[in-house]
């Protein structure tokens, strides 16, 4: 593949990022009708989980964005043996695939702080992943390493669909059934376009070779918009249906609402547990 090629993917990837963030930001949940907004002014604000989607889908279409850019200019490479080893890649996935989780983890829990040592353990088998991911890039695909290492990063692999299918998505039964509606949608849409990284790898350049530079790069380029762009959209799509719902209902506490319509701080009744140590240290 000419140089020419490659950067083209490249400078289209980056391009759809910029285009995706732009649309992130600027997409909103459908504003009241002036009746409704009179009888319930909370509807035309966004709730803590509309804020959070946003955010962290912005984040990480902004990172991806930035390596693509990085790619299209020539960096963010390095020679191996018989192929070229993105390292630009695996620290983009380094940042955004436990970003992804993490929102997955939130829409399942309500709060990532419920189960920490879940959410812990599913970040750091996603961040071995990636590690052992770059590991099995960098040797010749005739070294044994390459495949070992492959071996474990699928491991890993396979453990995030555990985590997310079984005891996440259980959470996500107890959380409610809206919950587990949006958590179940969302995950299987990131699971399928998911599968296509390790199969790009096996048949691409870094691997088996079967399929050529272009051809590889543009399948990262387009797995990438995918589970990062359109994912993105689609989730935080789900979380402003629910929340219109929700809102409609009454259902949303003046401290879930951003802005919130006044200011919120914790108050400790007098002759707590809490207020007695307080008292005690000053």
């Amino acid at each position: 593949m000419s140089q020419s090629s490659e950067k083209k993917w490249f400078a289209l990837g980056a391009a759809a990022f910029a285009a995706g963030f732009v649309a992130l930001l600027a997409i909103r949940r459908r504003k009241p009708g002036a009746d409704e907004a009179e009888q319930r002014p909370e509807a035309a604000l966004e709730t803590r989980e509309e804020e959070n989607d946003r955010v962290i889908h912005s984040l990480v279409v902004l990172v991806a964005g930035s390596a693509y850019l990085l790619m299209a200019s020539g960096g963010g490479r390095k020679a191996a043996p018989d192929h070229t080893t993105y390292w630009a890649r695996y620290a983009d996935w380094a940042i955004t695939t436990p970003l992804l989780l993490l929102g997955l983890a939130g829409q399942a829990l309500g709060s990532p702080f419920r189960r920490t040592a879940l959410v812990g353990g599913l970040l750091a088998t996603d961040l071995y992943m990636i590690a052992t991911g770059y590991l099995a890039d960098k040797p010749a695909r005739d070294d044994p390493r390459k495949w070992l290492w492959y071996a474990m990063s699928s491991g890993a692999f396979l453990g995030i669909y555990y985590l997310l299918w079984g005891p996440l998505r259980d959470e996500a039964r107890r959380t409610g059934p809206e919950a587990l509606d949006v958590y179940t949608r969302n995950a299987a849409f990131l699971s399928l376009v998911w599968a296509g990284y390790p199969l790009n790898f096996v048949a691409g350049p870094e691997g088996t070779g079967t399929i050529d530079k272009e051809a590889s790069t543009a399948i990262y380029a387009g797995l990438d918009i995918a589970a990062k762009i359109l994912f993105g959209l689609y989730s935080l799509g789900n979380t402003q249906e629910k929340a219109a719902k929700a809102l409609a209902e009454g259902r949303v506490p003046e401290h879930e609402l951003r802005p919130a319509p006044r200011a919120f701080e914790e108050v400790k009744e007098p002759g707590s547990p809490e207020e007695g140590e307080a008292g005690a240290e000053r």
